[in-house]
């Protein structure tokens, strides 16, 4: 099923520098990732005392819930939508106007990205189809219509209707058609390089949506009902440009209230995650009174966990209620760290209690 259906990339398709409706202002960041980038608190056993349960149960409904892969799903359909929608053309120059691939392609002046939006094919053999430009209206048709936001100046609001709770969603031939009974999601974003912003932020206004419990449908293992209501902002980091959503590393802010099945949780929360990586949760715990200011993280690895504070990195488990740390043991890197017996020619990477709790 695709969530192009419930969604309305439309609502507010703006020129910055006109006189029309202004974007919400996007939240600061900033502090958030130097928080994970520069963690302030040295873990002791005083510290895990306190918070352990606390981050096991914040972990447990992150991961139960998938709100993450929610949010991340939405965001990689409407980027694939609007790259789709992107014209690159000379800006200046004797190819003034002309499309062009980069600045190669365009001596004396540059090559942009214009987003259009609706644009159709006039003639050709994709007569009526979707278009950003002529090359998309082969046999010569041409492309006109739609809306043009110059590049980076565009702004957009994503109205997104949730999914709800019918597990028929996910067969074939099933009739998408948007409900608003199941809730929706509002993402606001900035059009930067004919792409989604950096920062993306918004609302979910009870979100009704399936977890299935194995694979990607109910038929196996059944589904869990999940709900989500209140705020998500999220960063996508350096290389959201480049690169595909699904494979970028997203810090995620989270204010509000997830249910799963019978189970609710408040949450307020950033943690991070990739989407492409099917074990991989890092969450920031901050403990002082002002924000940001006492953190480190808690990271949740495919098969280790592991603590970064102000002393360093090193391994924990919130089962076992001890961290570690790993050193090798013997050969020419005795009492070096390390992370597996690689690292330890001619030795061993063994585990060392750090303390326990």
């Amino acid at each position: 099923m695709s969530r192009l259906s419930m969604l309305i990339l439309l609502a507010l398709a703006v020129d910055l520098g006109s006189c029309a409706p202004s974007l919400p202002i996007a939240p600061d960041l900033d502090p958030v990732l130097q928080a994970y980038e520069n963690p302030t608190v040295e873990v002791a056993r005083e510290i895990m005392e306190v918070w352990a349960d606390e981050i096991e149960e914040a972990a447990e409904a992150i991961e139960d819930s998938e709100i993450f892969e929610e949010i991340l799903d939405v965001i990689a359909e409407v980027q694939e939508e609007l790259e789709n929608s992107t014209s690159r053309t000379c800006n200046g120059g004797a190819n003034n106007g002309s499309t062009c691939t980069d600045d190669a392609d365009c001596p004396g002046g540059t090559c942009g990205a214009d987003l259009v939006l609706g644009g159709a094919c006039s003639g050709g053999i994709n007569d009526g189809g979707d278009c950003a430009d002529n090359t998309d209206c082969p046999g010569g048709g041409t492309c006109a219509g739609g809306l043009t936001l110059p590049s980076p100046t565009g702004a957009f609001q994503i109205n997104y209707i949730c999914p709800g709770w019918d597990q028929q969603q996910f067969d074939d031939g099933y009739d998408d058609s948007p409900d608003s009974a199941n809730g929706s999601i509002d993402l606001f974003a900035t059009i930067d390089s004919g792409g989604i912003g950096r920062v993306v932020w918004g609302t979910a206004d009870q979100c009704l949506y399936l977890v299935p419990n194995e694979g990607i449908d109910c038929e196996a293992e059944g589904c869990s009902e999940a709900k989500f209501d209140g705020d998500v902002a999220l960063d996508l980091g350096d290389d959201w440009v480049s690169e595909d959503v699904s494979e970028l590393l997203v810090t995620f802010v989270v204010k509000g209230k997830i249910r799963v099945d019978e189970s609710p949780f408040d949450i307020n929360q950033s943690f991070r995650v990739i989407l492409a990586v099917e074990s991989g949760l890092e969450i920031l715990v901050d403990i002082g009174v002002m924000p940001w200011e006492e953190t480190f993280s808690y990271i949740f690895a495919a098969e280790t966990q592991l603590i970064r504070g102000a002393t360093g990195v090193f391994g924990c488990s919130l089962e076992d209620r001890f961290c570690f740390d790993l050193v090798c043991v013997g050969g020419a890197n005795e009492g070096n760290v390390c992370i597996d017996a690689d690292d330890c020619p001619e030795g061993t990477c063994e585990q060392r209690e750090r303390f326990s709790w």
